[in-house]
């Protein structure tokens, strides 16, 4: 059985049940004669590969914030533990984005500060950079870099995006941001460890935006995070999702998406944004939502300072 936090070779089907995964699977390979793309998903279909852990810290404090008893001072003592982690939670109470009178000093007020809600939030987002950074092949580190850096910049857009939104959470999108293609880690060690170093990098890529989104959802279900968040990687990947009327997290880390990749060599890069309706359902024109982001700069460059510290 797969252990919580434990990166093992799964014994188990990385979907709901095993017709889902035949279903992803089957799908992904009749969309592209890739075989990349068919040999990574004979693998994952196989269950032959690596669960990455939610970081300790983070699982501790996940726990803990389930608890209706817990407090403050319970939260506090797991998360001193990790003094770098301590330190960037205050540095986060203490920043423009929670808007505070006084200067905080210690990990108990910014906590109450914060929220326990938001500070569950916080502590996955500030931890899961680990994930990244355990590559030994130079061309695994280049490529979990590449991927850190875009999950920042959605992210942050996620989070400035979600901010003004009724019924939406700031830090909800933000984790939903950084979050949302997590299956690419799993996904790019298979690689690593089975066929090396691709020589088109254009066939993992491939591989990536076909077999992601159903990973991602199954390694977020297995880390107990919302159901809001599990079910939030594929509903992202279709543009096309109409989905309830209010809008909703799926369509904020959309939007955050397509803003990241405008004008550059990417699949969103030459999306008819008219086309997309996550835009409609947000209020804005695309014009308007370039012009909402650009009027937001200062706040996205310190969520992903602090999201980089």
């Amino acid at each position: 059985m797969v252990q919580e936090g434990e990166a093992v070779h799964l014994e188990i089907p990385p979907y709901k049940n095993q017709d889902d995964m035949d279903l992803a699977m089957s799908t992904a390979e009749n969309t592209q004669n890739n075989s990349l793309l068919t040999l990574l998903q004979q693998s994952l279909k196989a269950n032959n590969f690596t669960l990455p852990p939610l970081p300790d810290s983070a699982t501790k404090v996940r726990k803990a914030i389930d608890d209706p008893e817990v407090d403050c001072e319970k939260v506090a003592k797991i998360i001193r533990v990790d003094p770098v982690l301590s330190g960037r939670l205050i540095q986060a109470a203490n920043s423009p984005l929670f808007k505070g009178v006084t200067n905080i000093e210690d990990l108990n007020t910014a906590i109450s500060r914060l929220g326990l809600k938001c500070v569950q939030n916080l502590v996955i987002s500030l931890t899961v950079s680990y994930l990244f950074k355990n590559a030994a092949k130079p061309w695994v580190r280049r490529k979990f870099s590449q991927l850190w850096e875009v999950s920042i910049k959605i992210a942050a857009l996620s989070e400035v995006l979600a901010r003004s939104r009724k019924g939406l959470d700031g830090g909800e999108a933000l984790l939903a941001g950084l979050l949302h293609d997590i299956g690419a880690i799993p996904i790019i060690i298979l690689c690593d460890e089975k066929f090396g170093e691709p020589s088109d990098s254009e066939d993992l890529n491939t591989a990536l935006q076909q077999l992601s989104p159903p990973l991602t959802s199954w390694i977020l279900r297995k880390w107990h995070l919302s159901e809001s968040i599990v079910s939030l990687p594929e509903d992202v990947a279709d543009l096309t999702r109409e989905g309830n009327e209010k809008v909703d997290y799926a369509d904020i880390v959309q939007v955050a998406r397509l803003h990241t990749w405008r004008g550059k060599k990417h699949p969103l890069g030459n999306v008819s944004w008219l086309d997309v309706p996550a835009f409609q359902k947000l209020g804005l024109t695309p014009e308007e939502s370039i012009e909402a982001i650009k009027e937001s700069h200062d706040d996205i460059k310190e969520v992903m300072s602090l999201l980089k510290s």
